[in-house]
């Protein structure tokens, strides 16, 4: 199919965007409600980290189980142990929470990967980045509204009717999903006797040789090192401006989701879909990235948070959707949903990290080192996708000598 806006493509954005839209509204409100049960920075980096490390190392779990029994019950499955979880968050319990984000991070890396496959499998190959780039984009526009309105409910609601109210969302979402899976066409893993075995005979397209791929290790890298920045901004920028006594949290977010949005919508067309190396994307992407953690350790003038919420937002709106287009090129089919897991779990583990190796650093030194340090994190990953990008010019020279 060449049509990224077909009807299907629009249901399956649509599942997406209701999905993510619970996601981020609890990702905003939990650490508030955290406090209340008696939580403390360290305790609120655990339980936020918890959701990312769990679905880091299920990833390739749920690759594995994707492909060998499909999209389509894995789908409906995640959707619905996602209702039964929120029902975890009526009782205040700082160890029911991090239980609760543990199931979470397990749905979160059944769901997404299987979505991610799901969009794979709709559109041609010439389309594939644009559908990536705009399944990506709707998991991002509940950003725009989700910690916004979480944000404004936790001064009128209490918590317990805004975890029912989600819970009931949850419900209605799993509803539509179903509806959505019986439209699908089930998908599996290629015969077994289409995977070769001897890595010699089949070099990387073996399952043995599946490991030695450097596009993916060095993707997983990056995108692992730029998610850290990533998620200790989601977790400790609300709280480090509440403790500065100022209320511009659900500005800076609005700011950033908006620049995301827009920049992923307008830049779905300049991603490579053919598998070559995304140089021009990624490397502008990373300088902003690093430019955008590190002011914000500098100062929290309207102005400073505006501008870095510019710079994350057009960084991170281009970086996730460039490099999995590129893994998925660079991966073979047998081994798609282990392989394209294992990207994802990088992303889940730096935005774990964010959290759960920022929170020390926060509290040992100060919220402004730690902002400092998710920027030179970036600044690592450019260096290290600059090399990757040296190395594969030189090796492509010698092909060219040798006359391959």
């Amino acid at each position: 199919m060449d049509n990224p806006y077909s009807f299907r493509s629009l249901q399956v954005y649509a599942v997406t965007i209701l999905f993510y839209c619970i996601v981020y509204m609890v990702l905003m409100i939990l650490p508030f409600y955290a406090i209340t049960a008696g939580a403390g920075e360290m305790e609120i980096g655990l339980i936020m980290g918890t959701t990312m490390f769990a679905s880091m190392i299920c990833r390739p779990i749920a690759g594995t189980v994707i492909d060998r029994y499909g999209t389509r019950k894995v789908f409906v499955l995640a959707l619905l142990l996602f209702t039964v979880s929120l029902a975890g968050y009526f009782i205040p319990n700082l160890w029911l929470f991090g239980l609760v984000r543990a199931v979470q991070g397990i749905v979160a890396a059944f769901f997404s990967t299987a979505m991610e496959i799901i969009t794979m499998d709709l559109l041609s190959e010439k389309m594939r980045a644009q559908g990536l780039s705009l399944y990506s984009l709707a998991t991002m526009i509940p950003s725009t509204f989700g910690p916004t309105i979480a944000l404004l409910l936790k001064d009128w609601l209490p918590m317990v009717w805004i975890f029912g109210s989600l819970f009931m969302m949850s419900l209605g979402i799993f509803l539509f999903g179903l509806s959505l899976s019986r439209q699908m066409k089930p998908s599996a893993a290629a015969p077994p006797a289409e995977i070769p075995d001897d890595p010699a005979a089949a070099g990387p397209l073996s399952r043995k040789g599946v490991w030695k791929s450097r596009a993916l290790l060095l993707s997983s890298a990056v995108m692992l090192l730029a998610s850290v920045a990533n998620g200790a901004i989601f977790t400790f920028l609300p709280l480090y401006l509440e403790k500065q006594g100022l209320k511009f949290a659900e500005l800076y977010f609005l700011i950033q989701t908006l620049v995301l949005v827009l920049t992923r919508f307008a830049g779905r067309k300049y991603i490579p879909s053919d598998g070559s190396f995304p140089g021009r994307i990624l490397f502008p992407a990373l300088a902003l990235a690093c430019l955008g953690s590190l002011i914000l350790g500098t100062s929290l003038s309207p102005a400073v948070l505006a501008a870095a919420a510019v710079f994350n937002g057009i960084a991170f709106a281009l970086l996730y959707p460039a490099l999995l287009t590129y893994v998925s090129f660079s991966v073979p089919h047998f081994a798609r949903g282990l392989l394209i897991g294992l990207f994802i779990g990088a992303a889940d583990l730096g935005f774990s990290l964010g959290a759960l190796a920022m929170g020390p650093v926060a509290s040992s030194f100060s919220f402004p080192v730690m902002f400092i340090t998710g920027g030179a994190l970036c600044l690592l990953a450019g260096f290290a996708g600059l090399g990757f990008r040296v190395r594969q010019t030189e090796n492509g020279k010698n092909r060219t000598a040798a006359g391959l």
